[in-house]
C-alpha cells in the first residue's frame, strides 16, 4: 500500500486518481472482509438467528464508521425535526438508527461514564429503524431488514459489543490474549490461541497450561 501511494504521487493527475480509487476499493474490501468474519462469529455466538441481510448491514455499518467520523449533532433532535421531503426523512432516520446502534454497541463502556446511557441510544435506534421500516414498507427487503433491526435492536447492540471486544483482542499480543482467555474463557479468543498452536486438545476448565 505504501508503494502504491509513492507510485501515485509520481504519476499524472488522471493516473494518480485511478490508483487512489483502486487503493480505496482495496481498503474498503479488506475492511469489510475483516468485519464480516468477526460479525459472523459474534452472531453465531449470540445465536440470535439474524438474517444474512441484517448481518451484512452490520458489516457495512462498521465499515462506513471506520471511514467516517461521528458528528456531534443531537440525535434526539434529528429524530423529531421535520424534513424537506420523504428522501431527506429516510436519510435522517437511517443516520439516527445507524449512529445509535454503533455508539451503543461500540462505546458502551464509555457511555457508563456519561449522563446518557446505552438505553437512551437503544430507544432512539429502535424508534428510527421502526419508522424506517414503516415508511419504506415491509414488502421489500430493505423495509424488512429495518424492521428486523428495530425488533432485535438490543441483541444487535450485544453483537457490536462482542465485535468491539474482538477488534481490541486482535491487536493484543499473545501473552495478553492468553491472560484474557484465562479470565473470560472467551470462545473467539480461544479460537485464535488454537490457530496459533498455543492451545491444543480439550481444555480443563481449571487448567492454566499453555503450550
Amino acid at each position: 500500500m505504501i508503494q502504491l501511494t509513492e507510485t501515485a504521487n509520481k504519476l499524472a493527475p488522471g493516473a494518480k486518481s485511478l490508483i487512489i480509487e483502486i487503493m480505496d476499493v482495496t481498503l474498503a474490501t479488506s475492511v469489510d472482509a475483516f468485519f464480516h468474519e468477526i460479525v459472523t462469529e459474534a452472531m453465531d455466538e449470540a445465536a440470535i438467528g439474524a438474517s444474512e441481510t441484517a448481518s451484512w448491514y452490520l458489516v457495512n455499518l462498521l465499515g462506513d464508521f471506520t471511514r467516517a467520523r461521528l458528528t456531534d449533532d443531537p440525535l434526539g433532535v434529528k429524530l423529531v425535526e421535520p424534513a424537506a421531503d420523504a428522501a431527506e426523512r429516510v436519510r435522517k432516520l437511517k443516520e439516527v438508527g445507524d449512529t445509535s446502534l454503533y455508539v451503543a454497541g461500540y462505546f458502551a463502556e464509555s457511555l457508563s461514564r456519561t449522563l446518557v446511557d446505552v438505553d437512551y441510544y437503544v430507544g432512539l435506534g429502535q424508534s428510527a429503524y421502526g419508522q424506517l421500516s414503516r415508511q419504506l414498507g415491509t414488502g421489500g427487503a430493505i423495509g424488512e431488514v429495518y424492521g428486523e433491526l428495530a425488533e432485535n435492536f438490543p441483541k444487535f447492540v450485544d453483537v457490536l459489543m462482542a465485535v468491539r471486544r474482538r477488534v481490541d483482542y486482535s491487536t493484543t499480543d499473545v501473552t495478553k490474549l492468553y491472560e484474557i482467555w484465562l479470565r473470560t474463557r472467551d470462545a473467539w479468543v480461544e479460537k485464535r490461541l488454537r490457530q496459533a498452536g498455543l492451545i491444543v486438545g480439550d481444555v480443563d476448565p481449571g487448567s492454566l497450561v499453555i503450550q
